[in-house]
This record gives C-alpha cells, sequence and structure tokens, in this order.
C-alpha cells in the first residue's frame, strides 16, 4: 500500500478552534472550553484568540483581587520598619531628614505571576501577530480591553520575561484562577521565536518543535479520553521487563496512555502517540510502510507485561499519528496482540475529530 499524499501535520489547515481546544485539553483546563467559541469561529490566527483569551482571564483575576503575597522590600522611610540598611541610608543622607533606608517584608500585589501577566499583555498590545487578519473593529476593542487591564494593574510592575520564571512559579489548590492565564503566558513566551512556516505563527512554532508538540498531542489524547470515555481507567503506567534474575539494569519504560477496561471481562489498550512534523511521508512513501522503531517500541510494551496474565496477556496496541492530510487505518496481529496504526486528522471539524477519537478506543472495550 503506498500513498499520495504525505501524512503530516499542515499548520495552515488546522482551524483555529481545534488548536485552541487541543491546548484546552491537554492543559486539562477543559472547564474553558465553552467561553471562546465565538472568538475561536472568527479569529483569523491562533494569537490573536490567546490575546483575546488572556485579557478576559486578566480580567476575571482583579474582579476576584489579585492575589498577594510578601516581598521583600528595600526603601527610604520616615521612622523605621524591618531592618535598617545603615550603608544605603549614609550614602543618600537620610538620617539628616529624620528617615531611613529600611528592609522588611511587604505584602504586594508585584508577584512574580502578576508581574509575568502584565508584561505579557503589554508584549502583546504591541505584537504585530495579534494584527494579522483581525477585523479593525474587533482589533480596536481587544487593544481598548488590553489597555483597560494594564491600567487596572496598579502596582505591578513589567519585566523581561526568562523561561526559568515559570518553571520557578508554584501554584496551590486556590490558585485555580491562575492556571490558564499563566499557561497562556508560557505558551506565547515558548512562541517568540519566527517560524518559516506560512500562515498561523503560534501554531506553526509549535509543529516545528517536536518534542513540544508530541507531548502537546499525547496531553490531549490522555486527557480527552479521562472526560469522554466512560467504564474505563486511563493513564500512564510505568512497564519493566520480567526479568527473572533481577538485574539491575532492566529498563523501565513509561506508556503514554494505558486504557482498562474491568467489566464484563478485563481489557487493556495501550496507546503510543508519535509526531514527527517531515518523516511520516518519508516513511510511508518509501518500501517500509510502517515506522520500524515505532513498532518495536509499542510491541516491546505489549510483550513484557504478558507475565502477569489477564487482560495483560491478551492487551491491544495502538499507534496514534495526527495528521491534516490522508488518513490511516491499518490494524495486524502479531502473538496474540492487535496493533492498529491511526491517524487522526486535527483538519477536520472539531466534533468529527472528538467522535473520531472516541470510536477508535471505545470499540477496544466493547463486549465481542
Amino acid at each position: 500500500m503506498s500513498y499520495q499524499q504525505p501524512l503530516a501535520v499542515d499548520a495552515r489547515a488546522i482551524p483555529v478552534r481545534n488548536a485552541w481546544y487541543l491546548l484546552l485539553y491537554a492543559w486539562d483546563l477543559v472547564q474553558w472550553k465553552g467561553r471562546w467559541d465565538s472568538d475561536a469561529e472568527a479569529s483569523p490566527n491562533l494569537m490573536g484568540l490567546l490575546a483575546r483569551v488572556l485579557v478576559d482571564s486578566t480580567a476575571d483575576l482583579l474582579r476576584r483581587q489579585l492575589t498577594r503575597s510578601h516581598q521583600c522590600s528595600v526603601r527610604e522611610i520616615g521612622g523605621i520598619r524591618g531592618r535598617i540598611d545603615f550603608a544605603r541610608s549614609l550614602k543618600a543622607r537620610s538620617f539628616d531628614s529624620g528617615r531611613a533606608v529600611c528592609v522588611f517584608p511587604e505584602l504586594t500585589v508585584n508577584t512574580p505571576r502578576n508581574r509575568i501577566i502584565r508584561s505579557t499583555i503589554e508584549h502583546l498590545l504591541k505584537d504585530q501577530r495579534v494584527d494579522v487578519g483581525a477585523r479593525q473593529e474587533k482589533l480596536k476593542v481587544l487593544k481598548h480591553d488590553m489597555r483597560t487591564v494594564l491600567g487596572d494593574m496598579e502596582g505591578v510592575t513589567p519585566i523581561a520575561i526568562q523561561g526559568s520564571d515559570f518553571t520557578r512559579l508554584q501554584l496551590g489548590r486556590s490558585d485555580a484562577s491562575y492556571k490558564l492565564p499563566l499557561a497562556l503566558c508560557r505558551l506565547i513566551h515558548r512562541c517568540e521565536m519566527p517560524t518559516e512556516q506560512r500562515g498561523d505563527h503560534v501554531m506553526g512554532a509549535l509543529l516545528r518543535e517536536e518534542v513540544t508538540f508530541s507531548d502537546l498531542f499525547e496531553r490531549f489524547v490522555r486527557n480527552f479520553l479521562r472526560h469522554a470515555l466512560t467504564g474505563a481507567s486511563i493513564g500512564s503506567e510505568t512497564l519493566t521487563w520480567p526479568d527473572e534474575i533481577g538485574s539491575p539494569f532492566v529498563p523501565r519504560m513509561r506508556t503514554d496512555i494505558t486504557v482498562d477496561w474491568d467489566v464484563p471481562a478485563h481489557r487493556r489498550l495501550i496507546i503510543d502517540t508519535k509526531y514527527y512534523a517531515n518523516a511520516l511521508a518519508a516513511r510511508y512513501e518509501s518500501a517500509e510502510k510502517f515506522h520500524a522503531s515505532h513498532l518495536y517500541q509499542l510491541y516491546t510494551y505489549l510483550r513484557t507485561q504478558e507475565d502477569r496474565g489477564g487482560g495483560h496477556a491478551k492487551a491491544a496496541g495502538m499507534l496514534l499519528y495526527p495528521t491534516t492530510s490522508a488518513s490511516l487505518d491499518e490494524r495486524m496481529r502479531v502473538q496474540g496482540h492487535d496493533i492498529e496504526i491511526r491517524t487522526l486528522s486535527l483538519a477536520e471539524p472539531w466534533e468529527t475529530i472528538e467522535g473520531s477519537l472516541l470510536a477508535m478506543v471505545a470499540r477496544h472495550g466493547a463486549v465481542h
């Protein structure tokens, strides 16, 4: 079997609405799925939609009041508070006027998370990628809303954002309202580098980074199944080789997605998600129809759990690739294990994507 079309993902073929839903599932923020539907449908590019969502979610934060935390402040004040910085006080001749430079903790909204959000909105206000293809009346409203939010963030100073700023952030259970805006800020920061691919700059940047998009696609599939697939447990698990001697060098492997059904009988499916920007087309058009290393990896997952019996001994496997072009639905049976090689088109209407993904997985738990 040969394919006339490359099995690849083209950012220009992914609707903005689909890209947005993909992100929400990957971030485990599906509760926001319906709020910006009209904006997603009308947005000519993903960056414009991200800007709108960031402004709206930040406005929500402001209505609840920005969180505060104790930060170390150093400034000249009348009287004494905290610890006196004598060197600075003497240099500024503060004592001559009955003042002192003091170092003290202060409860403030000028926290790292608030500074990241403000800095990102200020950047978007000047970012020409937000303007691409946008209707002037909608763009004018968006820019006005950006300025309004920035004006309401009094006391928060901007910073030059670094990638390490996000790794230092810690969110607790009471910080749920910050999860979406900070996820947006992180994505916008990661997509700063320009891409040569025409079309949507944000999706182009994501697709260019194979590791990033592969992880994004994997998390989307896993979180979508957790929300949509009933009667099954979904997660990722660590598998070990059934070594009978106990060698300390035996490798451990982690599945992308493991689906278990216990009723009416134990069935399980191991899903391995894959994404390679251009390799799929070359592989499928060559004599080697399937990517051998992908099959070997899935085959190893299936065989190393056989000694556990039951559903493990007959577990099914699926290689799942995103695509925006040709589709693939191939099946084989290897030493008692059903293996499928499937594609999921990200160019289809989102309802079709959800239905296709759910159907291809749910059939493995059906009564035969």
